[in-house]
Protein backbone atom coordinates (compact mmCIF):
# COMPACT_ATOMS: atom_id res chain seq x y z
CA UNK A 1 0.00 0.00 0.00
CA UNK A 2 1.45 3.44 -0.75
CA UNK A 3 1.78 6.62 1.90
CA UNK A 4 0.47 9.80 2.11
CA UNK A 5 1.73 12.16 4.20
CA UNK A 6 0.08 14.61 5.58
CA UNK A 7 2.06 17.69 7.35
CA UNK A 8 -0.48 19.81 9.26
CA UNK A 9 0.41 22.90 9.78
CA UNK A 10 -2.94 24.42 10.49
CA UNK A 11 -3.44 26.12 13.86
CA UNK A 12 -6.95 26.72 15.54
CA UNK A 13 -7.58 23.08 13.51
CA UNK A 14 -11.17 22.97 14.55
CA UNK A 15 -12.27 26.44 12.18
CA UNK A 16 -9.50 26.45 9.94
CA UNK A 17 -9.83 26.99 6.36
CA UNK A 18 -7.10 25.72 5.04
CA UNK A 19 -7.48 22.49 7.47
CA UNK A 20 -10.94 22.21 5.38
CA UNK A 21 -8.91 22.63 2.11
CA UNK A 22 -5.94 19.97 3.13
CA UNK A 23 -9.15 17.47 4.03
CA UNK A 24 -10.68 17.66 1.07
CA UNK A 25 -8.06 17.20 -1.22
CA UNK A 26 -7.03 13.97 1.22
CA UNK A 27 -10.40 12.62 0.34
CA UNK A 28 -9.94 12.96 -2.98
CA UNK A 29 -6.37 11.31 -3.22
CA UNK A 30 -7.22 8.34 -0.74
CA UNK A 31 -10.61 7.98 -3.00
CA UNK A 32 -8.34 7.61 -6.12
CA UNK A 33 -5.42 5.90 -4.73
CA UNK A 34 -4.53 2.93 -2.55
CA UNK A 35 -3.02 5.34 0.33
CA UNK A 36 -2.63 4.41 3.07
CA UNK A 37 -2.57 8.00 5.63
CA UNK A 38 -0.11 8.95 8.33
CA UNK A 39 -0.94 12.42 9.68
CA UNK A 40 1.97 14.34 11.30
CA UNK A 41 0.53 17.13 13.03
CA UNK A 42 3.62 20.11 13.26
CA UNK A 43 2.02 21.97 16.15
CA UNK A 44 2.00 18.93 18.51
CA UNK A 45 4.66 17.20 17.31
CA UNK A 46 7.52 18.70 19.72
CA UNK A 47 9.89 19.80 16.96
CA UNK A 48 12.80 21.37 17.96
CA UNK A 49 14.70 23.99 15.72
CA UNK A 50 18.38 23.18 14.87
CA UNK A 51 20.85 24.09 16.92
CA UNK A 52 24.28 24.23 17.07
CA UNK A 53 24.50 20.76 18.69
CA UNK A 54 21.44 19.23 16.78
CA UNK A 55 23.59 20.37 13.43
CA UNK A 56 26.67 18.22 14.78
CA UNK A 57 24.82 15.44 15.90
CA UNK A 58 23.17 15.38 12.13
CA UNK A 59 26.39 16.39 10.24
CA UNK A 60 28.21 13.07 12.84
CA UNK A 61 25.21 10.83 11.78
CA UNK A 62 25.52 11.62 7.84
CA UNK A 63 29.58 11.35 7.99
CA UNK A 64 29.10 8.14 9.42
CA UNK A 65 25.99 6.64 7.33
CA UNK A 66 24.51 6.27 10.72
CA UNK A 67 20.93 8.03 10.74
CA UNK A 68 19.32 6.21 14.00
CA UNK A 69 19.57 9.94 16.00
CA UNK A 70 16.21 11.54 16.32
CA UNK A 71 17.15 14.35 14.26
CA UNK A 72 16.97 11.86 11.21
CA UNK A 73 12.90 10.61 11.75
CA UNK A 74 11.45 13.78 9.92
CA UNK A 75 13.43 13.08 7.22
CA UNK A 76 12.78 9.28 7.10
CA UNK A 77 9.46 9.05 7.08
CA UNK A 78 8.90 11.84 4.28
CA UNK A 79 11.46 9.64 2.17
CA UNK A 80 9.15 7.14 2.32
CA UNK A 81 5.91 8.81 1.80
CA UNK A 82 4.77 8.14 -2.05
CA UNK A 83 2.98 11.57 -1.93
CA UNK A 84 2.57 14.09 0.58
CA UNK A 85 0.30 16.99 1.48
CA UNK A 86 1.48 20.06 3.12
CA UNK A 87 -1.52 22.52 5.04
CA UNK A 88 -0.25 25.76 6.05
CA UNK A 89 -2.34 28.93 6.24
CA UNK A 90 -0.41 31.80 4.67
CA UNK A 91 1.54 33.90 7.64
CA UNK A 92 3.97 36.91 6.63
CA UNK A 93 4.11 35.96 3.17
CA UNK A 94 5.05 32.92 4.01
CA UNK A 95 3.94 29.86 6.64
CA UNK A 96 3.78 28.92 10.39
CA UNK A 97 7.55 29.16 12.00
CA UNK A 98 6.74 25.52 12.68
CA UNK A 99 7.10 24.45 9.35
CA UNK A 100 10.29 26.13 8.58
CA UNK A 101 11.40 23.79 11.50
CA UNK A 102 10.33 20.90 9.70
CA UNK A 103 11.88 21.77 6.36
CA UNK A 104 15.27 22.11 7.76
CA UNK A 105 14.39 18.96 9.65
CA UNK A 106 13.36 17.05 6.05
CA UNK A 107 17.23 18.69 4.73
CA UNK A 108 19.27 15.44 5.88
CA UNK A 109 21.78 14.67 3.47
CA UNK A 110 21.88 11.05 2.85
CA UNK A 111 18.29 10.47 3.73
CA UNK A 112 16.21 12.85 1.55
CA UNK A 113 18.78 13.98 -0.66
CA UNK A 114 22.89 14.03 -1.64
CA UNK A 115 24.86 16.09 -3.34
CA UNK A 116 25.90 15.11 -6.93
CA UNK A 117 30.17 15.49 -7.64
CA UNK A 118 28.98 18.66 -9.24
CA UNK A 119 27.68 19.87 -5.87
CA UNK A 120 24.03 19.74 -7.87
CA UNK A 121 21.33 18.55 -4.71
CA UNK A 122 20.00 15.10 -5.99
CA UNK A 123 16.56 13.82 -4.67
CA UNK A 124 16.18 9.94 -2.62
CA UNK A 125 13.08 10.44 -1.88
CA UNK A 126 10.20 8.29 -3.42
CA UNK A 127 7.66 10.88 -2.96
CA UNK A 128 6.66 11.62 -6.87
CA UNK A 129 3.90 14.03 -5.76
CA UNK A 130 3.81 17.14 -3.09
CA UNK A 131 0.94 19.56 -2.78
CA UNK A 132 0.33 22.63 -1.02
CA UNK A 133 -2.76 24.28 0.53
CA UNK A 134 -3.24 27.12 2.05
CA UNK A 135 -5.77 30.57 2.84
CA UNK A 136 -4.79 34.10 2.68
CA UNK A 137 -7.01 36.21 4.19
CA UNK A 138 -5.72 39.00 1.66
CA UNK A 139 -4.02 38.53 -1.48
CA UNK A 140 -1.03 37.00 -1.98
CA UNK A 141 -0.01 37.40 -5.06
CA UNK A 142 3.28 37.12 -6.39
CA UNK A 143 4.35 37.51 -2.53
CA UNK A 144 3.95 33.61 -1.65
CA UNK A 145 7.24 32.86 0.07
CA UNK A 146 5.74 30.04 1.48
CA UNK A 147 4.54 27.90 -1.99
CA UNK A 148 8.30 29.70 -3.44
CA UNK A 149 10.15 27.56 -0.66
CA UNK A 150 8.11 24.44 -0.75
CA UNK A 151 8.27 24.20 -4.33
CA UNK A 152 11.74 24.82 -4.54
CA UNK A 153 12.65 22.37 -1.91
CA UNK A 154 10.83 19.69 -3.16
CA UNK A 155 11.66 20.35 -6.55
CA UNK A 156 15.46 21.09 -6.47
CA UNK A 157 16.54 19.03 -3.08
CA UNK A 158 14.40 16.28 -3.06
CA UNK A 159 13.69 15.82 -6.65
CA UNK A 160 9.96 16.39 -6.60
CA UNK A 161 8.60 17.44 -9.98
CA UNK A 162 5.20 17.36 -9.83
CA UNK A 163 5.02 19.63 -6.86
CA UNK A 164 0.89 21.81 -6.91
CA UNK A 165 -0.27 24.48 -5.13
CA UNK A 166 -4.46 24.87 -4.09
CA UNK A 167 -5.42 28.21 -2.38
CA UNK A 168 -8.19 30.27 -1.31
CA UNK A 169 -7.31 34.01 -1.09
CA UNK A 170 -9.58 37.05 -0.20
CA UNK A 171 -11.53 35.42 2.77
CA UNK A 172 -10.95 37.85 5.39
CA UNK A 173 -11.76 41.07 2.83
CA UNK A 174 -15.20 42.29 4.23
CA UNK A 175 -16.73 43.00 0.96
CA UNK A 176 -16.20 39.02 -0.08
CA UNK A 177 -18.07 36.08 0.28
CA UNK A 178 -15.67 33.79 2.38
CA UNK A 179 -17.85 31.01 1.77
CA UNK A 180 -17.98 31.51 -1.91
CA UNK A 181 -14.42 31.52 -2.29
CA UNK A 182 -14.06 28.14 -0.11
CA UNK A 183 -16.46 27.21 -2.59
CA UNK A 184 -14.34 27.70 -5.90
CA UNK A 185 -11.40 26.55 -4.08
CA UNK A 186 -13.39 23.23 -3.31
CA UNK A 187 -14.77 23.04 -6.49
CA UNK A 188 -11.25 23.50 -7.89
CA UNK A 189 -9.78 20.68 -5.73
CA UNK A 190 -12.74 18.22 -6.79
CA UNK A 191 -11.78 19.15 -10.40
CA UNK A 192 -7.97 18.67 -10.68
CA UNK A 193 -6.64 15.86 -12.23
CA UNK A 194 -4.14 14.62 -9.81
Amino acid sequence: MKKLLYVDSCVNREISRTERLAQALLKRLMAEDDYELEALVLEDAGLQPLTGKLVNERTAGTLAGDFSHPVFACAKQFAAADAVVFAAPYWDFSFPSMLKIYLELLCAQGVTFNYSPEGIPTGLVNTSKAYYVTTVGGYAGEWDYGWDQIRAICQLYFGIQDVRCFRAEGLDIVTNDAEAIMADALERIRAAEL
